[in-house]
């Protein structure tokens, strides 16, 4: 049923709070209004408890404006069926993505009185949403604000630790159709778009922009924006990875770790970040030409020496402190996904490659990128032709 359908319902379940549901006619804002926060708590877990798509949308309404986080924090988990439980983790957990501190209650609360809160002082819309890196690290980047004349501003970024800004847009529309657009990138059972706290997202999009290249300039409308949403008093902000270094720790077993990371990249579920396509296109002809009317025990050795080469040239293509935010990053959005085991490994192995002792973390993700770069190539490449 729709959100106003499954309050009314609420409304006659919970007759001491019908005249606060009710003149919210479904409206969350106005309901969240109209509540104290003990009873909004005691609402949003009924609706939570009875229909897991009204209570989607009521968490997600609530988690924008001023006073839903304490409520949503409000909500005793015991309270809550496993359905909504499960709504209710995934909520909470993107507010604190976010940068929101919550205290979550042990048990459930007991019946508050209604009394009606006080309208807030503000109702400003401000987001941020951050993707998951592409297999060559770059990462789109969303932030929202309220538009001046009404509705929301949209900036869309295209970005880069190492190679900059590549695209930078702006988009005025109403707030239900930015809403919508960021809601349907971030379904799917792998997510791909992620909510952040506006200012560790403008901080990583300034460090980007820090990398520049001299060769190309930044986008103009960036630039026209730049002292107003990526100014230096950003610098000390924390990056996504280091959050979920603070959040999470590391894993313990340095080798299980290891090998999680490894069969990660082989597989191709992270990475394997190339310089640029045209690196991998040019080691593939040097490689053909390599092996040119070579056979046998010739052919393999012409193989793997070219394979020892280029992984040399991919290692410093790509630097150790570079390699090991590439793992933290990822880190962060494995956490966001709930896969803690995963973000930890991720973390183990970061830590690893910046340490005196990491020769053998660099040495195995080295091989690794190779693998997930060429790996069909060089097998059809040792395939002799009868013609040779």
């Amino acid at each position: 049923m729709s959100l106003p359908e499954c309050l009314e319902n609420a409304a006659s379940a919970l007759p001491a709070l019908a005249d606060q549901i009710r003149p919210a006619n479904g409206d969350p804002r106005r309901l969240l209004d109209g509540l104290a926060p003990g009873d909004a708590a005691r609402v949003l877990a009924w609706v939570l408890d009875h229909d897991a798509a009204a209570g989607e949308e009521l968490l997600e309404a609530w988690s924008g404006f001023d006073g839903g986080a304490s409520v949503i924090a409000g909500v005793a988990e015991d309270a809550v069926e496993k359905a909504g439980r499960k709504l209710l983790r995934r909520a909470r957990h993107r507010l604190r993505a976010r940068g929101i501190a919550l205290a979550e209650p042990t048990s459930a609360p007991a019946a508050a009185q209604p009394v009606r809160r006080g309208a807030v002082a503000s109702d400003r819309w401000q987001a941020a949403h951050l993707s998951a890196p592409d297999f060559r690290g770059t990462r789109m980047g969303y932030l929202v604000d309220d538009h001046p004349a009404g509705g929301a501003r949209l900036f869309e970024t295209r970005f880069d630790p190492a190679r900059g800004i590549l695209d930078f847009k702006i988009y005025n529309a109403g707030r239900s159709k930015v809403r919508g657009f960021l809601k349907s990138l971030m379904q799917g059972t792998r997510q791909r778009l992620f909510e952040i706290d506006p200012a560790v997202l403008r901080g990583l999009v300034r460090r980007a922009s820090l990398a520049q290249p001299a060769d190309r300039a930044l986008p103009t409308m960036f630039v026209e924006w730049r002292g107003r949403l990526f100014s230096d008093a950003l610098e000390a902000t924390p990056t996504p990875g280091a959050l979920a270094r603070e959040a999470l720790g590391v894993a313990a077993d340095a080798a299980a770790s290891l090998d999680r990371v490894d069969g990660a990249i082989r597989t191709g579920r992270i990475g394997p970040w190339p310089p640029v396509t045209a690196w991998v296109a040019e080691r593939m002809e040097r490689a053909r030409k390599a092996v040119e009317s070579l056979a046998g025990e010739a052919r393999a050795g012409a193989i793997a020496a070219w394979r020892e080469q280029v992984t040399e040239e991919l290692g410093r293509e790509t630097g150790t402190g570079d390699l090991a935010e590439l793992l933290a990053e990822w880190a962060w959005i494995d956490w966001q996904r709930g896969e803690d085991d995963e973000a930890r490994a991720l973390l183990a192995v970061s830590h690893a490659l910046a340490s005196a002792s990491g020769a053998d973390a660099r040495r195995r993700l080295a091989d690794a990128r190779i693998e997930a770069l060429f790996g069909p190539f060089l097998a059809a490449l040792s395939v002799e032709r009868d013609d040779q």
